[in-house]
């Protein structure tokens, strides 16, 4: 019995985690041969179309590039099929979404 509610508890625990994990990705690009097709998401205006020509430039046959919901924003994040190098490459041709708000400390007044 207590075998079975804690195997129960871990599963509903990674369930949990999983949730969490694809509430966090905001978009996600396949590059394959060359092409780039969105896998989940809505990536910016322009970014698949410039995720192409990276592909093309530096002769990229496969990878995924992935925007990640973080306390700093959103950043990207890349498979380990895409080298080091082309990295900035795709940052360049990505537009990150507005912050909004501004710093959100408290400000002087008066």
């Amino acid at each position: 019995m207590l075998l079975t509610f804690l195997i129960l508890f871990a599963l509903l625990g990674l369930g949990v985690a999983l949730m969490l994990w694809h509430a966090r990705q905001v978009f996600s690009v396949e590059l394959r041969d060359g092409a780039a097709r969105v896998r989940r998401g809505k990536p910016p205006s322009g970014f698949v179309r410039g995720c192409e020509d990276v592909a093309r430039r530096y002769g990229l046959k496969q990878g995924r590039i992935q925007a990640v919901r973080t306390d700093r924003g959103v950043e990207l994040r890349f498979s380990r099929h895409l080298p080091p190098k082309t990295h900035q490459a795709f940052r360049n041709v990505w537009t990150p979404p507005p912050g909004g708000g501004g710093g959100g400390g408290m400000r002087a007044t008066g």
